[in-house]
Protein backbone atom coordinates (compact mmCIF):
# COMPACT_ATOMS: atom_id res chain seq x y z
CA UNK A 1 0.00 0.00 0.00
CA UNK A 2 1.37 3.65 -0.91
CA UNK A 3 0.16 6.52 1.54
CA UNK A 4 1.59 9.64 0.55
CA UNK A 5 1.56 12.26 3.46
CA UNK A 6 -1.95 10.85 4.80
CA UNK A 7 -1.98 12.48 8.24
CA UNK A 8 -0.36 15.75 6.58
CA UNK A 9 -3.55 18.25 7.12
CA UNK A 10 -4.58 16.60 10.35
CA UNK A 11 -4.68 18.19 13.98
CA UNK A 12 -1.73 16.98 16.20
CA UNK A 13 -4.36 15.03 18.24
CA UNK A 14 -6.20 13.50 16.09
CA UNK A 15 -2.82 12.55 14.29
CA UNK A 16 -1.80 10.90 17.09
CA UNK A 17 -4.39 8.85 17.33
CA UNK A 18 -4.25 7.87 13.52
CA UNK A 19 -0.73 7.12 13.70
CA UNK A 20 -1.06 4.45 16.40
CA UNK A 21 -4.35 2.89 14.90
CA UNK A 22 -1.65 2.96 11.84
CA UNK A 23 0.29 0.87 13.82
CA UNK A 24 -2.33 -1.10 15.46
CA UNK A 25 -3.12 -2.27 12.11
CA UNK A 26 0.22 -2.81 10.37
CA UNK A 27 0.76 -5.26 13.44
CA UNK A 28 -2.58 -6.94 13.21
CA UNK A 29 -2.35 -7.60 9.18
CA UNK A 30 1.67 -7.69 8.32
CA UNK A 31 1.39 -5.70 5.20
CA UNK A 32 3.98 -3.41 3.33
CA UNK A 33 3.04 0.02 3.25
CA UNK A 34 5.45 3.30 1.84
CA UNK A 35 4.46 6.00 3.53
CA UNK A 36 5.64 9.09 2.29
CA UNK A 37 6.57 11.95 4.96
CA UNK A 38 8.35 15.07 5.52
CA UNK A 39 8.03 14.32 9.00
CA UNK A 40 11.22 12.74 10.36
CA UNK A 41 9.18 12.17 14.07
CA UNK A 42 6.48 10.46 11.66
CA UNK A 43 8.71 8.16 9.80
CA UNK A 44 11.00 7.22 13.10
CA UNK A 45 7.50 6.62 14.56
CA UNK A 46 5.62 4.42 12.14
CA UNK A 47 8.94 3.00 10.01
CA UNK A 48 10.78 -0.23 10.27
CA UNK A 49 13.15 1.12 7.13
CA UNK A 50 13.44 5.01 6.20
CA UNK A 51 14.84 6.11 3.11
CA UNK A 52 16.25 10.04 3.13
CA UNK A 53 16.27 11.84 -0.42
CA UNK A 54 18.63 14.64 -1.43
CA UNK A 55 17.11 17.02 -3.60
CA UNK A 56 16.87 15.07 -7.21
CA UNK A 57 15.45 12.05 -5.43
CA UNK A 58 19.31 10.89 -4.72
CA UNK A 59 19.26 8.39 -2.11
CA UNK A 60 21.14 9.69 1.05
CA UNK A 61 20.77 7.05 3.57
CA UNK A 62 18.39 3.79 4.00
CA UNK A 63 18.46 2.32 7.47
CA UNK A 64 16.36 1.65 10.92
CA UNK A 65 15.30 4.42 12.47
CA UNK A 66 17.80 3.50 15.26
CA UNK A 67 20.93 2.71 12.71
CA UNK A 68 20.07 6.24 11.00
CA UNK A 69 19.49 8.41 14.26
CA UNK A 70 22.78 6.87 16.06
CA UNK A 71 25.17 6.67 12.93
CA UNK A 72 23.88 9.30 10.01
CA UNK A 73 25.98 8.68 6.52
CA UNK A 74 26.89 12.54 6.28
CA UNK A 75 26.34 15.51 7.45
CA UNK A 76 23.19 15.86 5.14
CA UNK A 77 21.28 13.03 7.07
CA UNK A 78 22.45 14.07 10.25
CA UNK A 79 20.76 17.85 9.93
CA UNK A 80 17.71 16.67 8.14
CA UNK A 81 17.11 14.02 10.87
CA UNK A 82 17.85 16.96 13.75
CA UNK A 83 19.88 17.97 16.85
CA UNK A 84 17.74 16.14 18.97
CA UNK A 85 18.64 12.77 17.60
CA UNK A 86 20.10 11.58 20.69
CA UNK A 87 15.98 12.16 22.19
CA UNK A 88 14.32 10.75 19.16
CA UNK A 89 16.51 7.72 20.05
CA UNK A 90 15.16 7.72 23.33
CA UNK A 91 11.62 7.61 22.43
CA UNK A 92 12.27 4.57 20.19
CA UNK A 93 12.84 2.38 23.84
CA UNK A 94 10.28 1.24 26.43
CA UNK A 95 11.07 1.07 30.62
CA UNK A 96 10.36 -2.38 30.31
CA UNK A 97 13.14 -3.24 27.20
CA UNK A 98 15.67 -2.40 29.89
CA UNK A 99 17.84 -4.04 32.42
CA UNK A 100 16.55 -1.99 36.01
CA UNK A 101 17.97 -0.91 39.14
CA UNK A 102 16.89 -3.04 42.28
CA UNK A 103 14.44 -1.13 43.89
CA UNK A 104 16.25 -0.39 47.20
CA UNK A 105 13.26 1.55 49.26
CA UNK A 106 13.68 3.87 46.38
CA UNK A 107 9.85 6.24 46.25
CA UNK A 108 10.29 8.43 43.57
CA UNK A 109 8.12 9.31 40.71
CA UNK A 110 6.12 6.15 39.09
CA UNK A 111 5.90 5.36 35.18
CA UNK A 112 5.03 2.32 33.58
CA UNK A 113 7.03 -0.07 31.71
CA UNK A 114 5.48 0.90 28.05
CA UNK A 115 6.67 4.47 28.69
CA UNK A 116 9.16 5.49 26.13
CA UNK A 117 12.78 6.42 27.50
CA UNK A 118 12.07 9.97 25.77
CA UNK A 119 9.09 10.17 28.63
CA UNK A 120 11.00 8.95 30.99
CA UNK A 121 13.26 11.50 31.06
CA UNK A 122 10.97 14.50 30.70
CA UNK A 123 8.92 12.71 33.77
CA UNK A 124 12.38 12.69 35.47
CA UNK A 125 12.68 16.36 34.59
CA UNK A 126 9.52 17.58 35.18
CA UNK A 127 9.57 16.24 38.81
CA UNK A 128 12.96 17.45 39.47
CA UNK A 129 14.23 13.65 40.17
CA UNK A 130 16.86 11.37 39.30
CA UNK A 131 15.13 8.57 39.02
CA UNK A 132 12.15 6.76 38.04
CA UNK A 133 10.09 3.60 39.48
CA UNK A 134 8.81 1.26 37.04
CA UNK A 135 5.75 -0.51 37.59
CA UNK A 136 4.16 -3.37 35.62
CA UNK A 137 0.64 -3.13 34.32
CA UNK A 138 -0.44 -4.72 36.93
CA UNK A 139 1.00 -2.07 39.49
CA UNK A 140 3.91 -4.19 40.82
CA UNK A 141 7.45 -2.26 41.36
CA UNK A 142 9.77 -3.58 38.87
CA UNK A 143 12.63 -1.88 39.23
CA UNK A 144 14.38 2.02 39.33
CA UNK A 145 15.75 3.53 36.23
CA UNK A 146 17.74 6.39 36.76
CA UNK A 147 18.99 9.57 34.72
CA UNK A 148 22.89 8.34 34.46
CA UNK A 149 21.43 5.11 32.97
CA UNK A 150 19.49 6.87 30.75
CA UNK A 151 22.67 9.11 29.71
CA UNK A 152 24.84 5.86 29.59
CA UNK A 153 22.50 4.62 26.50
CA UNK A 154 24.09 6.83 24.14
CA UNK A 155 27.62 5.62 24.72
Amino acid sequence: MLMDEPFGALDPITRARLQQELLRIQHELRKTIVFVTHDVDEAILLGDRIAILREGGVLAQYDAPEALLMHPADDFVARFVGMDRGLKLLALRRLDELELAPLDGETGPRADGSTTLRDALSAMITSGSRSLVVVGTDGTELGVVTLDALAGLAE
